[in-house]
This record gives structure tokens, sequence and C-alpha cells, in this order.
């Protein structure tokens, strides 16, 4: 090194020399500095339990974070069970003044759908009560690990704010813990927002679940809980919604106050026949004048250029089966509290509403949701 310097004119040298000087000063002060951006943030952030707040989306007797309850793992199929550890349509109210909100959660596996977000299958979202309506505030982006940390949003005004997060749609939450600045304040709900009384609960498939809206908020039963303020619990079960009782027996004990059976799209049609009658039986020997929705299978777009073969999944005349074996049962039934939703205009007519053919994507989401609005809102108002 000196003996480049040797040759270098004595001011450009010196330059040199001054800069080096600079620059490893700076360095040994940022190593020997105890204030590194960890040991910082540390000073100036807190977690706190979700647990401790209050918990939406969860049958009564569940367990944290789980969609059916322990006793059910002997009762139902277990693909069924395990899906149930999904956190789908859970969701945790909270009010703090925090400028800041991190999230840091642990997953039971982190896998991504391939029709999915990662947002969606494994990260949250959060809402905040303003001017009267739930406003989306930020997301909680997943990283690879199954312990997952991220800021939802900072610099906001300090005031004291209702919250709502929003769980992953197709992932198990082993831990959630809620960050907030040391300063700032968090509590269990100021104002009772959500009515937990009497929930409206879905039972049914993937897209119920969620598949595949971008965030875990944009699920239509999502938009459905903040919009008319009352609980919503999911009960999705991708690929396996159909109409089995063993479900529907953990459903009761929350009396719930509407019944939407959206299992349609994956029950064949002799599936249909066999376990849907069973079900309403058992539903209304325990509760005779809860409202029950049944709802049609969609048309896949697919379904459009498929062959009319009617023993083929997908096809027209298929799709028209289950729907004509639900038909079937729906006017066998004769109870005035089963009312039927047709797959007419049920998300659309311009093909633009999924992202494979099957999944709803936002715009699916969100026009099943307007369908059923008005529906839902006359059954809890009569």
């Amino acid at each position: 090194m000196l003996n480049i310097l040797a040759k270098v004119p004595g001011n450009i040298y010196l330059t040199i020399l001054i800069c080096t000087i600079i620059i490893t000063s700076s360095q040994k002060t940022l190593a020997q500095s105890p204030s590194n951006s960890k040991e910082k943030e540390a000073s100036t952030f807190r977690y706190k339990d979700a647990a401790d707040f209050e918990v939406l989306g969860l049958l009564s007797g569940n367990t944290l974070y789980s969609r059916l309850p322990p006793e059910a793992q002997n009762e139902v199929r277990p693909a069924v069970w395990s899906l149930s550890k999904h956190s789908s349509g859970i969701a945790i109210r909270f009010t703090s003044n925090s400028s800041t909100i991190k999230i840091r959660w642990t997953l039971k596996n982190n896998r991504v759908k391939d029709n999915m977000t990662p947002i969606a299958g494994n990260g949250l979202d959060l809402y905040a009560y303003t001017k009267g309506r739930w406003q989306f505030v930020g997301v909680a982006i997943p990283g690879k690990e199954l312990v997952n940390e991220a800021t939802v949003i900072a610099d906001m005004t300090k005031e004291s704010r209702e919250f709502l997060l929003n769980l992953p749609l197709y992932e198990g939450v082993v831990k959630l813990e809620i960050g907030i600045e040391t300063n700032a304040t968090i509590s269990k709900p100021k104002q009772a927002i959500i009515n937990q009384d009497r929930p409206v609960i879905f039972y049914g498939t993937s897209i119920t679940q969620g598949a595949s809206a971008s965030r875990p908020g944009l699920t239509y039963a999502a938009l459905l809980e903040r919009k008319i303020n009352k609980e919503v619990i999911n009960l999705g079960f991708s690929g396996n919604g159909r109409f089995e009782k063993e479900v529907v027996q953990y459903i009761m004990p929350s009396n719930p106050s509407v019944i939407i059976l959206d299992c349609t799209p994956n029950s064949a049609p002799d599936t249909i026949l066999t376990n849907l009658p069973e079900t309403l039986a058992y539903i209304q020997s325990v509760n005779d004048s809860v409202p029950i929705v049944l709802v049609e299978s969609i048309v896949r777009d697919y379904a459009y250029f498929k062959e009319n073969d009617p023993s083929t999944f997908g096809t027209f005349p298929y799709i028209q089966a289950q729907n004509d074996a639900l038909k079937k049962v729906y006017l066998d039934n004769q109870n005035k509290n089963i009312h039927y939703v047709s797959n007419k205009d049920l998300i659309g007519n311009d093909n633009e509403a999924t992202v494979d053919g099957t999944h709803f994507n936002d715009l699916g989401n969100y026009r099943m949701y307007q369908f059923l609005l008005p529906i839902i809102e006359k059954l809890l108002n009569p």
C-alpha cells in the first residue's frame, strides 16, 4: 500500500489518508456502539400475547386458534381435523394508542399454496374502526420461517383505536403476539363493536376457507363480519366440505343465529343425498327455529370448454347433478326455516371472479358477500 501511495502526489495522498482515517474511525464507533438496531427496538417495543385480548371465530369449547374442539379429533375425518387447525376466520380484537403496530407469530408449517398469496395463507391483516366502519390498515407479511415478525404500520397519530386482526387462512398459528411501543397502552376492546352473541356460522369448502382471497380480511365471510358487526365463524375445509353431521354437531353448542351450508362444490350428488338429510335432521332436532341456508355450487369457468360428460367432475352436467341433489333435499324437507340460494348471479356472469376457474379472487369474494348480505341481514332481522 505504501509503495503505491509513494507514487501519488502529496495533496492526493493526504486526502486518501484522511478519508481512510474517517472511515476506520466510523467503523470502530459503530462496532463499539451498544445501541444496535435490535437492542434499540427491544428498548422501545414490547409484545403482548394476543390470547390476552378478545378472540373471535371460535366455536364453543374450542382451544386457541383451532376451529374444532379437541373431542372432534375422534369424530371427524382425519383430513377435516387437520384442516381445522388452520386459523381461517379467527381474529383478535384489541384497543391500543401505539403509533406503531408489530406482529410476531409462529406457524405450525410455512407452506404456500400455488393459487394463493403468502399474506393470505400465512400472514395477517389489520383493520381499525374509524368513522363508523372497519378500515384496512396494513398487513403482516410472512417470511419463509416458522417464526415471523413484521411491522404492520408505523408513524400513526397517537390516539386510542379499536383494532381487528385477521389470522392466516391456510395455516395454523402456534403463538401470536402484538407489539406496541413501550410507552403505549394495549387492552381488550373498549367498544363492543362486533356482537359475539349467537354467531353466524359457515360450513363449506376451500372457497369458504378463503381460497383465493389476496389477504385474510377479504374472504366473503370476513367481509360479512365487518359489515354486519356480528361474529362469523368460518368452518371451510378445503376439499372436504361434505355436509357431515359429524362436523355440524360441534356447531350447535354455539347457538348460531344463522347456519350457511356451502358444501355443494365438494360433494358428489350421492353424498349430498346421503349426508344432507341426516345433517338437517340433526340441526332441527337441536334447534328447529335456526335459519339454514343451502347454497348451490357455482359453475366453474372451465366447464364452458369441457365435453358434457356427466361422470366428469366440474362439467356442466356434473354440477347440475350436484345442484339437483341439493334442490331435492331442500324440497323434501318442507321446513320454512331452510332457505335455498341458486348459483344464478352468485359471483357475476363475466367469468372474471376466480383465480383458477374455481376459487374466488377478491372480486369473486366481494360479489359473493354482496349476494349473501341482504339474505343474512333479513334472517337476522325478520
